[in-house]
């Protein structure tokens, strides 16, 4: 069964359309130079890819980090899950790359594809990786997907962690099960000062907050 999460179409039409309307932003190299020091300060959060696999880092990371966290904001880093290499290799690799103290936010897995494997295979060896980054970080990670790659591989075996869902323009996601956290990517096009290229675009969905995502002690 697919539930229907957030608010009405009607609602998130007027709200997904605007470019006041979001709460943080997520980067990757892909965004290119953003000048950290020019972002709104309104902006609650952002998420910054940090890792993909066993070996890959982000060449934008840590240059991305160091800015965003220098000029006041709260920062989180996502790791791209691949099921070519291990969860136990993946880890390593999310360990030496995303240092806890330089954390502010719960860390977050993006999964987007099975390369390949079934989907028991993945909820598997995504399994292992939760349970070893929980460990390491002290809060289960979110779990970011489209909403058609978060349906097809992790729910609703997942659907007890905050979700981080895709779906761009004005109708809202619908998840399989019955998700209760949610934080929506509405748009890959969204324009704010101090970007040069369009950022994505999220908003905290019923009654989320920055709190739920803050890591303790931070």
């Amino acid at each position: 069964m697919l539930t229907t999460v957030l608010l009405t179409s009607c609602e998130y039409h007027t709200q997904a359309q605007s470019s006041n309307e979001y709460d943080g932003i997520d980067i990757s190299h892909h965004n290119g130079d953003i000048d950290f020091a020019s972002l709104p300060k309104r902006i609650k959060f952002i998420y910054i890819k940090a890792t993909e696999g066993r070996t890959y880092t982000d060449p934008r990371y840590r240059q991305y980090i160091k800015g965003a966290r220098s000029n006041g904001f709260k920062v989180g880093s996502y790791h791209y899950f691949r099921m070519t290499s291990s969860a136990h290799a993946q880890f390593e690799h999310i360990r030496k790359t995303i240092k806890k103290d330089e954390q502010d936010l719960t860390p977050m897995i993006d999964v987007e594809n099975c390369d390949g494997h079934k989907k028991s295979e993945v909820q598997d060896s995504l399994a292992v990786l939760i349970a070893l980054m929980t460990s390491h970080y002290g809060a289960k990670p979110l779990i970011y997907g489209t909403m058609r790659s978060y349906n097809t591989y992790c729910a609703p075996k997942f659907n007890d962690h905050i979700l981080y869902i895709g779906r761009y323009g004005s109708v809202k996601p619908q998840i399989k099960g019955t998700p209760q956290r949610v934080i929506w990517q509405f748009s890959e096009k969204g324009s704010v000062p101090g970007a040069k290229k369009k950022v994505d675009l999220c908003k905290f969905l019923n009654g989320l907050t920055i709190k739920d995502i803050t890591l303790k002690g931070k």
